[in-house]
């Protein structure tokens, strides 16, 4: 089990993604809409351009040690494959530290190339914002966290800011005790045009994030938009 808090807190944003993500798979595929008339296709953008990079945030922040990153590599190979089989496609990970003020930024961009596999997203997206919905993934991470010591779920809370970005979006917020230390690990789901992310942000609790979750959330939202203007549909990031 991973000892380093960097890798503990990884761990646990992993496991998040993982238990939302066993939402997504078992929303309820929405009936089709009514026709409409044929549109061009959307088209799809070039994904290796849409995810954060080192110089989208500021100094301080540095790619992940190599032992942190071999530590939790196995969690982001299930996480890949749970990804695989909710219809998802992964190809862009990132995740980026500054150690000075302890707080972490990640996530992920994946493409949807099909309207069903997007509406089954933009409905998931929206059951999240069900209280149901959210002690739902809550009891499944707490479940998962038994076996690593340390690790505590105190406390959650919605995050309303976040349901109106991108095509679909929503957000939540955390609050942990790792190795009785108190952090807030802010998440955040959104869509637009074919491409899904799924973001977090990890921070020492009580305290301001350098890079607030939203941020990151517009970030990859404009980084969509420049790669496939000619999708610009309405519902863009506000």
């Amino acid at each position: 089990m991973p000892k380093n808090p960097l890798s503990l807190c990884l761990l646990t944003s992993t496991l998040w993604f993982g238990a939302s993500i066993a939402t997504i798979a078992q929303a309820p595929i929405p009936e089709p809409a009514q026709e409409r008339p044929t549109q061009a296709p959307t088209p799809a953008p070039a994904s290796s351009n849409i995810k954060l990079t080192l110089e989208d945030l500021p100094a301080g922040f540095q790619e992940l040690p190599p032992e942190v990153a071999a530590a939790i590599a196995s969690n982001l190979e299930i996480l890949r494959q749970q990804l695989t089989q909710a219809n998802i496609k992964p190809e862009n990970f990132f995740a980026f530290v500054n150690q000075e003020n302890f707080q972490i930024v990640l996530g992920f961009t994946g493409n949807m190339p099909s309207e069903p596999e997007r509406a089954k997203f933009d409905a998931s997206l929206q059951e999240m914002q069900n209280p149901e919905a959210q002690q739902k993934m809550l009891s499944l991470l707490r479940e998962r966290l038994k076996g690593y010591q340390g690790l505590e779920v105190v406390e959650y809370k919605s995050l309303p800011e976040l349901n109106s970005l991108g095509n679909a979006s929503s957000g939540m917020s955390l609050a942990l005790k790792l190795q009785q230390q108190p952090v807030r690990m802010d998440v955040a789901a959104f869509r637009r045009n074919r491409v899904g992310a799924l973001t977090a942000v990890i921070y020492t609790n009580g305290k301001q994030p350098l890079v607030p979750v939203g941020d990151v959330i517009r970030k990859l939202d404009g980084r969509i938009l420049q790669v496939s203007p000619a999708a610009n549909l309405p519902g863009s990031v506000r």
